[in-house]
């Protein structure tokens, strides 16, 4: 008498284990998505932060003023002007050896350069394309007030970030429930 073993899996079988996957994925893809979204804005705003971090030791280090301002388009090296406060085409830090904060002029020596946010994330500011730093390391009279909002567009639950520079020329920065 010969045993017959039979591999692999019947039809039941089949579809009891891809429904149970799609019920699995149903409920991790979404969740995965919403991490998604948190961690591009928590790298924004490091990286807005570092940027900041950075013109401010350098204007105390090379005792010139130096500036973070807006880029126009991702790829340029041309800042905003005006009251424009949109700042997700990315930013440059510049040496402002003219001491015209907001206009790359000549002389002046770009330091860093930030690529433009991911897709749906924005970075606001109240209206100034530009954040300059004295040779001190503070902001000069009249921008202490700066504030930062960096948020996704499918913005949930605690996923809005505030950066805001005082007037000693620190930062700090807050996480935020979404409007």
């Amino acid at each position: 008498m010969s045993k017959h073993y039979q591999y692999g899996f019947n039809v039941l079988e089949l579809m009891v284990g891809i429904a149970v996957l799609g019920i699995l994925l149903g409920l991790g893809v979404p969740s995965f998505t919403q991490i998604i979204r948190d961690n591009r804005v928590v790298a924004d705003t490091n990286e807005l932060v570092v940027a900041l971090s950075f013109a401010r030791s350098e204007a105390v280090k090379r005792g010139l003023p130096t500036a973070v301002c807006a880029r126009t388009a991702p790829t340029t090296d041309v800042c905003r002007t005006g009251t424009e406060n949109d700042w997700s085409s990315g930013w440059l830090v510049f040496a402002d050896m003219a001491g015209t904060a907001g206009v790359i002029d000549v002389g002046d020596e770009i330091l860093q350069r930030f690529d433009a946010a991911p897709a749906g994330v924005t970075i606001l500011t109240n209206d100034r394309p530009v954040v300059g730093f004295a040779a001190t390391g503070l902001p000069p009279t009249g921008a202490i007030d700066t504030t930062f909002t960096i948020r996704h567009a499918a913005c949930t639950g605690n996923n809005l970030r505030t950066v805001r520079i005082s007037a000693t020329g620190r930062l700090n920065t807050n996480r935020r429930a979404c409007p």
